[in-house]
């Protein structure tokens, strides 16, 4: 108890607020840059199977990888791999940009509508 480092109420476990962005990726491909994944077609055939719609078997569909680093130290590589493998060399997708307005609007004057759609489409007059 007399680390100086350790603040009153705190139990020296991990500090709990250098988390601000939520928790971590998954170092999985299916998150990595490098990492194109397998078409849909193949991804809908898979399900089909898994569900038992389909009789006939599917093998796992894997997306492709240029740049896969098994060991530190080694060439890079290419290689099909599965959604939820990874490797040494994984680097996360930016974040999807945030898509706004696509807001449905009612305009009323009154008791009657002058006007209803998309956020984005509010005509001039009525901003």
């Amino acid at each position: 108890m007399n680390d100086p480092r350790a603040r009153v109420g705190h139990n020296g476990g991990p500090a709990l607020d250098d988390d601000a962005n939520g928790p971590p990726t998954p170092r999985y491909c299916k998150y990595c840059r490098h990492w194109s994944p397998p078409s849909d077609l193949e991804v809908r055939a898979y399900e089909a199977f898994q569900l038992g719609l389909s009789k006939r078997r599917v093998k796992r569909p894997s997306g492709t990888c240029d740049r896969v680093l098994m060991q530190a130290g080694k060439p890079l590589a290419f290689s099909a791999t599965v959604d939820t493998f990874g490797c040494l060399n994984f680097s996360a997708k930016p974040p999807a940009p945030i898509v706004r307005g696509r807001g449905f609007v009612t305009i009323y004057e009154g008791d009657r509508i002058v006007w209803r759609g998309h956020e984005e489409d509010v005509p001039e007059e009525h901003r």
